[in-house]
């Protein structure tokens, strides 16, 4: 092999072949694509053809429901943005300069630069950037990144290195074999990238309503603005902001903005706390998981290690087993994570200094399984008590055992273990009390995770190790166990696959390579910050301190928007079921609409979007109750119906009072303004002092409406006439007696299909 590396023509030529480490990232976003991808929405698209509807016609001030729009596109956009930036940020702060010999000469270049066949040069500290192989030096190399697997590996000429992982002792050159698209990490990001990702039920439930919505806007918008012309001495005008408002008011566009709006202060809140939101959707995820799938290390561990005994043979041997161990600490070039516990532990309780002289130094090897050093005085080597003495150490099996020795006499143990997370029990008993089950998927050795699973207060400790087996029944697999330990990266996946198999929502965390695909597949993936840069990418949450105790106030987070949103979707489904039962009856009415746009931005914003978000702020940590259907069939249909027989009694008896536009819709919107403060009353309810100044704000709003002439005029209100006042009550008391029978009957409706007990 030449060990001089590629020629600049030879680089230069692989290039323009495609043997290049790029590789066209589809999960990596662009401004211009995240600008794109929050503008270019049917939602956006709908609102857009009412706008020039509006604008045709010159009723400027009916254009206020385009402001919900552009706000809830710039909270998106603004959102993936500083993401993006952060994430963006992290890789820098990850990525290396690889070196290279090219020309026969070391170089620097980009991780991008690496072309097939580049002659790399590797030694302490390193990331393996591409897929190579071994041709001159050795190294040992730390793959827990790919498989989870703590324990180093020697590898030497010929052998191949996995993109991934770390050089943690030794030098070695090794040739690119594997580039761009073909490499390992590479080609696991692309298998991650084609599994679909979960969409949240609120979004998907929006999504649809939208959607469907949208598809019935066009004939019916088509027929209303039809319907609107045969009213006789119908201006073009009101002909067409009376169309606008009956179609703008079907799309729930309020409850789209709120959605955001709380999600989004809930990423600014967890910002706080050094977490993370790539998608706002995965606050409501993973406030309604049941199962978390956890990683050993990183996790429940701090991925260090720490000495649980100093155990020499015999009790006067304690100086010469610390005495032993320094030697070896001081002769050795390597940090790794035994010998930072040694040192951390050493420093406490050593009672003197070594002085004798090293003469040699035996760097620690994975085949031989031990290191040392020869001094002046004796031979001194720690390492697998299997190879070290004939002895069988009589200790807990969940501890990491290391024998010592002076010229083959056995002076000691030093028992080590992981150091646990100080808030790892408290974590876990948080999941139990939040109903919320606990799975370990490790790649570690089962005594050591189960161990540490029990110290942790894990209740079910039932273990399976994967690499016993070759074939794997998943789905019994999770039904009869708990823990899961040496688990490949496609083990993992259908082990989550299983999961969500059953019915729950799997939350999974992880920090390495060997845990994208289980991430991806999972409805909520959390990365640990110090992880590798690929599972940040992949995960929608990151822990930016690398801290996993911020999962509690994620799932605290969540909870309490999703729990007061569910609460909330009363007001705004209300709106949209009223709206489209009034689109479709007034094709048929041929009277004037009892809404213009403008005066239905008031009632929006009085009677639903301010008391929304007032009532999504409040504190809720309960577990999901999933009561979407519900608040929809005991609030939203009957304040929807309620609202429509009201106002098509009302255009009817309009026309026949010969009332003006602008007194029926006056009449219209203190109609629906208190049945609406009727809706508001009974989903606030228990009163407390939140509650009951929401209700007296939302009537000081209204009567501000009416009774300031300024704003009066904006929007068209009149004062009504004797008669108007008379229909007014009228209507108004037929309606609330209604609203009472519609909201008893579809309570007992519910009731019945839930199986639950009357709520009153």
């Amino acid at each position: 092999m030449n060990l001089q590396g590629l020629t600049t023509k030879q680089v230069n030529q692989r290039i323009s072949e495609g043997k290049v480490n790029r590789t066209p990232d589809k999960t990596k976003n662009t401004l211009p694509k995240i600008v794109l991808r929050n503008t270019l929405t049917i939602f956006n698209l709908v609102n857009l053809i009412l706008a020039l509807m509006i604008i045709s016609v010159g009723a400027y001030k009916n254009l206020l429901f385009v402001l919900i729009a552009i706000a809830n596109t710039l909270i998106s956009i603004i959102n993936e943005v500083r993401a993006k930036q952060t994430i963006d940020k992290l890789r820098i702060l990850s990525e290396q300069q690889p070196t290279v010999i090219r020309n026969g000469k070391p170089r620097q270049i980009s991780a991008d630069q690496i072309v097939d066949g580049d002659l790399l040069v590797l030694s302490l500290g390193d990331q393996v950037i591409v897929d190579a192989q071994i041709e001159e030096g050795s190294i040992e190399v730390n793959e827990a990144f790919i498989t989870g697997e703590q324990e180093n590996i020697t590898k030497r000429k010929g052998d191949k290195l996995t993109s991934g992982s770390f050089i943690v002792s030794g030098t070695c050159k090794a040739t690119a074999t594997a580039v761009g698209k073909k490499n390992f990490i590479n080609k696991l990001e692309q298998d991650a990238h084609s599994i679909k990702t979960a969409k949240s039920k609120l979004f998907t439930i929006m999504n649809n309503i939208v959607k469907y919505i949208s598809f019935a806007l066009i004939p019916i918008g088509a027929l209303v603005l039809w319907a609107r012309f045969r009213v006789p001495n119908t201006t073009t005008e009101i002909a067409v902001t009376s169309t606008v408002a009956a179609l703008i008011n079907m799309i729930p566009e309020g409850l789209v903005l709120l959605t955001s709006s709380i999600l989004a202060l809930a990423t600014i809140r967890l910002s706080r706390k050094k977490v993370l939101v790539q998608d706002l959707y995965s606050i409501e995820t993973l406030a309604r998981v049941d199962t978390i799938a956890l990683d050993k290390t990183g996790t429940l561990t701090t991925g260090k290690m720490k000495v649980h005994q100093l155990a020499p043979v015999k009790p006067h041997t304690e100086n010469a087993l610390e005495n032993a161990l320094m030697l070896i600490l001081d002769a050795q070039d390597t940090d790794t994570a035994t010998s930072t516990a040694l040192r951390q532990k050493l420093l406490k309780t050593a009672k003197f200094e070594p002085t004798e002289q090293i003469k040699e130094i035996i760097p620690f090897s994975s085949d031989r399984k031990y290191s040392g050093v020869v001094t002046n005085k004796a031979t001194y080597l720690m390492g697998a008590t299997e190879i070290l003495t004939d002895k069988k150490p009589d200790f807990d099996g969940s501890y990491r055992i290391i024998a010592v020795t002076k010229d083959k006499k056995l002076l000691g143990y030093v028992l080590l273990e992981d150091e646990i997370r100080p808030t790892a029990k408290k974590i876990i008993q948080y999941f139990y009390d939040n109903d919320i089950t606990p799975r370990i998927i490790s790649g570690d050795d089962l005594n050591a995770v189960t161990a540490i699973a029990k110290k942790v207060g894990v209740k079910d400790l039932r273990g399976f190790e994967l690499s016993s087996e070759k074939t794997h029944d998943y789905d019994q697999l999770v039904r009869d166990y708990a823990i899961f330990t040496r688990v490949t990266p496609t083990e993992k996946k259908h082990l989550i696959q299983a999961l969500k198999k059953q019915g729950n929502t799997v939350a999974m965390t992880g920090d390495g390579v060997n845990d994208i695909l289980a991430m991806k597949e999972a409805d909520c993936s959390i990365a640990i910050g110090e992880g590798s840069d690929a599972a940040r990418r992949s995960a929608k949450l990151v822990l930016l301190n690398s801290e996993f105790e911020s999962v509690p106030a994620i799932i605290d987070e969540g909870r309490q928007s999703i729990n007061n949103l569910e609460r909330s979707t009363a007001l705004f489904l209300a709106k949209t079921v009223y709206a489209s039962i009034l689109a479709v009856v007034f094709v048929f009415l041929p009277f004037n609409y009892p809404f213009t746009p403008i005066e239905m931005s008031l009632l929006n914003f009085t009677c639903i979007g301010f008391p929304g978000l007032v009532l999504s702020l409040e504190h809720n940590t309960d577990r999901i109750k999933n009561r979407f259907t519900r608040n929809i069939l005991t609030y939203s249909f009957p304040i929807g119906l309620t609202v429509s027989i009201c106002m098509a009694a009302l255009s009817v008896i309009s026309h026949l009072q010969g009332f003006s536009h602008p007194e029926l819709t006056t009449i219209s919107v203190l109609i629906t303004f208190t049945i609406d403060l009727i809706l508001i009353y009974w989903i606030s309810r228990p009163l407390n002092k939140l509650r009951a100044g929401l209700l007296l704000i939302v009537i000081g709003i209204m009567a501000a409406a009416f009774a300031i002439p300024l704003i009066r005029d904006f929007f068209e209100f009149v004062f009504l006439t004797q008669n108007g006042l008379i229909v007014l009550g009228i209507v108004l008391a037929v309606g609330l007696l209604i609203f009472d029978v519609m909201r008893r009957l579809m309570h007992r409706l519910s009731d019945y299909i839930f199986n639950q007990r009357p709520m009153y």
